[in-house]
């Protein structure tokens, strides 16, 4: 099962901060989304149709254009507890990757 999210943003909003717990996918459904992901050296303006996937434990930084822009976040599921301490001391201790994969194929 995927967990999918539609938020809603216009030029009014302040950037919003999210930090990716799991690995997850921005996709952008309407308008212009200005991504910033932290320790990459560049912005991104996503158009409607582009998608990034994100790592766990990177964080982000999402703003819309004057117009309402939509995007959503879609990840699996996963059970409550799944991961073990391993799992989630390896991920806090992990370097951070700046590598990005944007998709700008329109549905």
């Amino acid at each position: 099962m995927r967990e999918i999210r539609t938020f809603e943003l216009d030029g009014r909003d302040a950037p919003v901060r999210w930090v990716i717990d799991r690995p997850q996918t921005l996709r952008v459904t309407r308008g212009q989304i200005w991504l910033t992901i932290e320790g990459a050296a560049d912005d991104y303006w996503l158009d409607a149709g582009a998608s990034v996937e994100l790592k766990p434990y990177t964080t982000i930084w999402v703003s819309g254009t004057k117009d309402a822009s939509w995007f959503s976040m879609a990840s699996d599921s996963t059970r409550p507890g799944a991961r073990r301490l391993s799992e989630i001391a390896r991920g806090w201790f992990a370097p951070r990757t700046t590598s990005v994969r944007i998709a700008t194929s329109r549905a």
